[in-house]
């Protein structure tokens, strides 16, 4: 596979590392938020009223950058994208006509959860959220 991109995306949430993709190669990302494999019982957490310490610094790092909301999202469910917990992954950026295809290697070698959560198009630099 002809892999363009790598980070694990841990501390700074799905958002953070992925707007370091975006702004370190000048690429605009479109993020599908349904496709995105949240830890169980993340979301009761918010639910809740609950949150971690890194959530709302993680919000400050993002909001000086381009993010792009076209989903309607509840606040439970968007302090998700900031979570430091209910990732823990990788995220790889490979050519688009090569994605279906490592996912299912990845799926064939016994990775527990492998999908393909959006797209990488030209800038300018920033993150659309979608569906």
């Amino acid at each position: 596979f002809e892999l363009h991109a790598c980070t694990d995306i841990t501390g700074f949430g799905i958002l953070g590392h992925l707007l370091e993709m975006a702004v370190g190669s000048g690429t605009s990302i479109a993020l599908h938020y349904s496709a995105l494999p949240f830890y169980g019982g993340a979301l009761e957490m918010y639910q809740k009223g609950e949150s971690t310490g890194s959530n709302k610094p993680n919000r400050a790092l993002v909001a000086r950058h381009a993010v792009e909301m076209r989903v309607a999202l509840a606040s439970a469910a968007e302090e998700l994208l900031y979570d430091p917990q209910t990732s823990g992954g990788l995220v790889l950026a490979v050519p688009e006509g090569q994605a279906t295809q490592l996912v299912n290697a990845l799926c064939a070698a016994g990775v527990n959860v492998a999908v393909r959560i959006g797209s990488v198009d030209k800038g300018p630099a920033g993150i659309v959220v979608e569906e």
